[in-house]
Parts: C-alpha cells; structure tokens; sequence
C-alpha cells in the first residue's frame, strides 16, 4: 500500500520549529512501528516530475520531465513504469487519489493498463462552495475551513482515506494486492475542517532564532524562484504558517483512519505500507511560501515503511531517494531488480543494514543540488554555488563557500552522481520553461523563460 502526501514537509524536524507542537499523533503512531527514512530526498521539487519520477524508478534526465505542464505519459511508455510491470507480474492493482500526477484519475486507456479497478472521482479541494457554512481566518491562500462537523466527509482526502478502507474491509481475491492512497493535503489552499486550525494558536507561533539574521543571497536563486509577501500584513506569516500544518494536522487524521483500518483487517500481517511526499515546501524562510527550490527544506520529504514482519521503531539518517520507491516494492513482491534504474531497496535498511557514503540529488532543470554526508551543496546552471553544514545548520543560513575545506570533494561528488543521474554538469544551460498555454505557445512575441 502506497500513500502519498501532496507538498508535505519532512514533519519531524517542524515538531517545535515554530514554537507550537506540531499535532501528527498518527504519523508518530506509524514510526513507532517502522522505519522512519529522515534524510529523504525528491529528485525534483515540483510535484509532476517528482511523480514522474519516483512512479517509474527514472531520474528527471532519463525521463526529460522536468515541470508540471509536461506529462510523463508523453516521454515514457506505461510498460516502463514498475506499477504497470507489477501488475504484468500478477498483482491486483488499485488506485485512488493522486499518486501520478493529476488529482483526476488517470484517462481510462492509460487506467486500464496500470489497474485492474475502476476509475475513482474525489472532489477536488481547490475552493468552497458558497453555501458550505465556513469562515476566512487569513493568511497564504485566506485560511478558508468548514464550521459545520457534518462537512468534515466532504473533503478529497476524506473520500479518498475512505476508499482504501473499503477496499481493505472487502478485498478478498487470491492475487497479492497493491493499493495506491493518494491525498490532496497539505497542498494549497490548506482548506479544512475548522477544529483543525483552532489547535494552533496564531499568537503562538514564532519565526526559528535561526531565521534573525536572514539567509545568504544568490542571484540566480532570486532569478528562477519568486519571493512572496509574507511580511506584508502584521500576522500574515503566523496565520500562513497556521494554515499549511492545519492542513497537515488534517492528512494525519485522515492517515489515521487508514491506519486503524489496514491493522482490523485480513491483511495486517502481510502488508507493506510505504509514506511517502512528493517533495517539501518552505514555510516563510528565505521570504518564499512555495516549492520549487533546492535548499533541504523543499529537498527533504517523509519517507515511512511499515514492515509487518519488523514492527520496530528504526531511524535512518543516511541519504536515499524517492527512485527507491520502486525498487523497494519489487524487492517485497520476490521481483528482480528494475533494469537501467538508479534506485536500490530500501529493506535492508529495515533489517538493519547500512548504506553509508550515499550522494543523493535533486534537480530543478539543469540546476542541481545534492546531500552527501552532513553537507548540501548546490549548484547552478550559471555556475554559481552554495554549500552548507546540516548538521550545524540545517536551515542553510551559513554558506561555507568555496574555499572551505570539503567544498572540492562534494563538488566532485556532486559531478558524480549528477552523471549517474544522467546529467553532465560541464553541459548544464538554462532550458526553456513550457509555454503556461497553447495561446501562448502559438504566439510569436511571448516571452520565453529559462531556468
């Protein structure tokens, strides 16, 4: 079973961050009987080459996804992808919510070779309509939720959380199973019922100490990733800050239910569960609300695996990637490995194992950035860098420069693994962003963008 978030920080290092416990109780509940990967790693900060990604076992240069407006079905054939190839094998395939990337089901010829179940329509999260009782409690994307209790079933992540259960409570075929749970929170616009966001009191939350003295400047960074205002109004940021771990707070009730629900059910003895976020998002720092970036904290996600045959509580702080997805799961269906992936299982680690001396990276087009050991170096198509201590620093307010010590052989490795990944750093160059449109596509004066 397959469950991913939607723009989910790495929830463990937000636990006291900004001066409020953040409520995850259920997440908790899960690491206390698995294996908790906290140096995991997207290999693009944008939700469908994320997807893209992890959902076929290719690196971004393998696949040439690099932004949302660039499907995966139109660079890679299904039969390349490990669900399609997991259910060739003889598993009953499932979805539900969004795991590629569309928070509509897949059109139904690409469903149909990918699972063997109907397509499933959940409401989409976007907006509330006038006659749902709700207030505006603003901040980022206004702090909209839901008054009325007996609205708390109508959200996307309710409907969805929802039909796993069923589907846990009635599945009864001989195949094994895998079952994809996809959900809308935390993502924007951080809609929820309002309880959610009364547990966090605004006049409670404080910027880290870390962020008093500001981040260190790179002028391509501030060319390719837009600032927001998070400063403009008085309480803006707090009540933006309060919005996005309502949200999250939200995705842990509804993990909640599935949890309880996987665990009453036949199948608690023999499933794996795996947790998993498409990339982070930053919360005010460096003045951004977005994605996009490559500094840790749009980089880091949550990574979970639930070993019914392991229920121990086990921290793993070595690096790994979201490409390991796959390769875990065929590793527990008794498959061969992937063929031409970078990914590796990740079950060793549950059983214990090491893997240590790992380069992971992350790339937002030709711009790279990778963690290796306790650094993150950075590294941009205009040749300009930055390199930054994380164990001593993990929001990247100290940049080490060049002439630090260790600097040349993380470039190295940075080299190294971005050429394993399918990129040569000595031909990185700006690419073309996609036109936002076909209007814009077919115009010949409009601007193109370059990242």
């Amino acid at each position: 079973m397959l469950v991913s978030f939607d723009d989910a920080i790495a929830f463990w290092h937000y636990k006291r961050a900004f001066g409020v416990k953040l409520y995850t109780p259920n997440l908790d509940r899960i690491c206390a009987q698995s294996t908790a990967f906290k140096s995991a790693y997207c290999q693009a900060p944008v939700c469908g080459p994320s997807r893209a990604s992890f959902m076929s076992g290719l690196t971004p240069h393998q696949s040439g996804v690099f932004e949302n407006r660039v499907s995966i079905f139109d660079r890679v054939e299904p039969r390349e992808m490990w669900p399609y190839l997991l259910r060739q094998s003889g598993y009953y395939c499932s979805s539900g919510g969004k795991v590629h990337h569309s928070f509509k089901p897949l059109p139904k010829p690409l469903h149909e070779q990918f699972y063997d179940d109907e397509r499933k329509h959940f409401r989409i999260d976007w907006n509330l309509p006038e006659d749902k009782p709700q207030v505006a409690l603003g901040g980022h994307r206004k702090g909209l939720a839901t008054t009325d209790p007996a609205d708390d079933d109508y959200y996307h992540d309710a409907h969805s959380t929802s039909s796993a259960i069923r589907f846990l409570e009635d599945y009864s075929g001989e195949a094994p199973f895998y079952r994809e749970v996809g959900l809308y929170s935390p993502h924007g616009p951080y809609i929820t019922p309002l309880r959610f966001k009364e547990h966090y009191h605004v006049n409670k939350i404080k910027q880290p100490e870390a962020w008093r003295n500001g981040f260190p400047q790179n002028d391509y960074a501030n060319k390719i990733i837009k600032t927001d205002p998070i400063d403009a109004v008085p309480g803006y940021w707090a009540k933006s800050v309060r919005n996005y771990i309502s949200a999250l707070s939200h995705a842990d009730y509804q993990i909640g239910r599935l949890w309880r629900a996987l665990k009453a059910s036949p199948h608690a003895d023999n499933t794996v569960l795996i947790i998993v976020s498409d990339h982070g998002f930053h919360l005010g720092e460096r003045s951004r609300f977005r994605k996009t970036s490559l500094w840790e904290q749009v980089a880091n996600v949550p990574l979970i695996v639930h070993d019914p045959d392991t229920p121990e509580a086990r921290v793993v702080h070595d690096p790994v990637p979201l490409l390991d997805v796959g390769a875990t799961v065929f590793d527990y269906a008794g498959l061969p490995p992937l063929k031409g992936r970078v990914g590796r299982s990740l079950r060793h680690y549950i059983k214990g194992g090491k893997d240590l001396g790992r380069a992971v990276p992350t790339f937002y087009f030709d711009n790279v950035s990778l963690r290796k050991g306790k650094y993150r170096l950075i590294r941009y198509v205009d040749g300009s860098t930055e390199f930054y201590d994380l164990e001593n620093d993990w929001w990247q307010t100290k940049d080490l420069g060049e002439d630090h010590p260790d600097f040349a052989k993380t470039m190295q490795a940075l080299g190294e693994a971005s050429a394993e990944y399918g990129l040569d750093i000595t031909k990185a160059r700006p690419r073309p962003m996609e036109p936002r449109s076909k209007k814009l596509a077919a115009d010949p004066n409009a601007e193109t963008i370059y990242v």
